[in-house]
């Protein structure tokens, strides 16, 4: 008979057979810890081995060139090092507590997609531990049939990464939310997927005929025939959007009035940037600088930082690098700086507030964007600016870079644009003021509707007050597009919203000329704007 399970909208139709994961119990060791010395060989065996796995599996997936360069780096080499030494702690007990510090740390970001890492950081830890403990791997997945649905307590990346997504139809976790690494595969891979199921593992059986509704964040079991009849051609519909959308990725975003719209791309590294252009992209609306800073254990210096900038820049040539300066503090500290704790860290010492505070750490980082800038369209954007003078004084820190580089005869763009990110209630009310000083804005939809609404979206008891579309978030947005338009400057959105396909139309209609989001969206969002639905 069927049956409705409830989860969390994530993305897209599925129609297929169920294939319910069940996990093998975990052989990992418990015993007291050994000398330290041998706890710390032990440990430091197991990671080769660990790279050597997935250096042999990153030539084929993407997903394990990242992990290998986790677990290379030496941050997290450095915990377990320190537990072990300090607290006499096994491996495997000095992993889990190193592994549980560097997911708190990338969960604790105000960013969606870097707090989807915490994923991969497991994922990597779990590998380890597996060698540690002495466990063999297997493939799970081998064998799948056509239009099969996974469904799983939790897939983690080297679960989806040893799929043949040709047999995949669909994606179903009891846990799990919109920013997490099964929602974000699925929008990458273009499947259907539904997370946060709540009884999915005990309600489902292997062989059993699902449906993913991800639109209405329903999973229907054994549906009747006019169900799958009504399923069956809501697919087929889809299917020929899809391939509309993919034919005219490259093509311009021209309104049926006439009007150009520009579609950027979000990116957190080199490779990324790639994937945004090769998607449709005309250059990159936000590139955030934060991932270069949680790579190493200490601060990247300004040589790490141009090669990495200049990168991108090449790639885009002409086109934008819009890089958003670093945006860390009160609830995102990195381990290797101290923060002091605060009661309401969302208020409090952050984004350009540190990089103000800190001229030494933001000359640095402007040093290596003004030289890529000789290399391409570089843009510099300051986060969460809430005053003219906050402007005003990263304006001058860039100045004296100018002067420094001058002086060594370095080369770069002397006509460099300097932008506002709009994040604040406070930018919101002085944007004409801003947008006489400023080349342009970027409205960041996640951080302005909780700042609008005084409302934590990390908060499930307060997250239904953070709703972009609510009037006084909109309102909002309205207030800064018309600020921009009489000063004459670009005024683009990198946030959530600018992705979601129920405000396209609306904010096109508002004067918003310039969309940021992830590859997946590209296309779509295009394809949108030209046929004004």
């Amino acid at each position: 008979m069927m049956f409705t399970i409830r989860g969390i909208p994530t993305a897209g139709i599925a129609v297929g057979t169920a294939f319910v994961l069940q996990r093998r119990a975990s052989a990992a060791a418990t015993a007291a810890a050994g000398d330290p010395v041998a706890e710390a060989g032990r440990f430091h065996a197991a990671l080769e081995r660990a790279k050597a796995e997935l250096s042999a599996l990153a030539e084929g997936e993407a997903v394990f060139a990242a992990h290998l360069e986790m677990a290379g780096d030496p941050m997290l080499a450095g915990l377990v090092e320190g537990r072990i030494a300090e607290k006499h702690l096994s491996a495997e007990q000095a992993l889990g507590e190193a592994c549980e510090e560097v997911c708190g740390m990338f969960a604790a970001l105000d960013d969606d997609y870097l707090r989807g890492r915490t994923d991969d950081v497991r994922d990597v830890c779990a590998r380890i531990g597996r060698i540690l403990s002495g466990e063999t791997a297997h493939d799970p997945f081998a064998g799948l049939a056509p239009g099969t649905i996974v469904v799983a307590d939790e897939l983690a990346p080297s679960d989806t990464a040893q799929m043949d997504f040709s047999r995949v139809a669909g994606l179903v976790t009891a846990h799990g939310s919109v920013t997490s690494h099964v929602a974000i595969i699925a929008r990458n891979k273009g499947i259907a997927a539904l997370v946060g199921v709540a009884g999915c593992m005990r309600q489902v059986r292997t062989g059993d005929r699902l449906i993913i509704d991800g639109e209405r964040g329903e999973l229907i079991v054994d549906p009747d025939p006019a169900t799958g009849r009504k399923y069956a051609a809501r697919l087929e519909s889809l299917r020929q959007d899809a391939f509309r959308c993919a034919a005219d990725a490259q093509a311009p975003a021209v309104t049926p009035a006439g009007r150009r719209i520009t579609v950027l791309g979000n990116a957190a590294n080199v490779d990324e940037v790639r994937r945004a252009l090769d998607a449709g992209a005309e250059g990159i609306g936000l590139f955030r600088s934060e991932f270069l800073y949680m790579q190493g254990p200490a601060l990247p210096d300004e040589e790490t930082q141009f090669a990495a900038y200049r990168a991108a820049a090449e790639l885009c040539g002409a086109r934008p690098l819009t890089v958003r300066t670093l945006d860390i503090g009160g609830d995102k500290a990195l381990p290797y700086m101290h923060f002091e704790p605060e009661e309401n860290p969302f208020l409090g010492w952050r984004a350009i507030r540190v990089s103000l505070a800190m001229p030494e750490l933001f000359r640095t980082q402007l040093r290596a964007l003004l030289r890529a800038s000789a290399f391409g369209n570089v843009r510099v954007m300051f986060p969460m600016i809430a005053s003219v003078g906050e402007f005003r004084a990263a304006k001058a820190v860039v100045e004296t870079c100018m002067a420094e580089l001058d002086a060594e005869g370095v080369a770069y763009d002397r006509d460099i644009a300097l932008g506002v990110m709009i994040e604040t209630p406070a930018a919101v009310f002085i944007a004409d003021e801003l947008a006489a000083r400023a080349r342009f804005f970027s409205i960041g939809t996640n951080d302005l509707t909780q700042y609008v609404m005084a409302a934590d979206r990390g908060n499930p008891r307060v997250a239904y007050l953070c709703d972009a579309f609510d009037p006084a978030v909109q309102r909002s947005i309205g207030m800064v597009l018309d600020a921009a338009h009489r000063a004459g400057i670009e005024a683009g959105m990198c946030g959530e919203l600018a992705a979601d396909p129920r405000a396209t139309q609306r904010l096109v209609a508002l004067g918003l000329g310039e969309f940021s989001v992830g590859p997946p969206a590209i296309a779509p969002l295009k394809h949108r704007i030209r046929t004004d639905k």
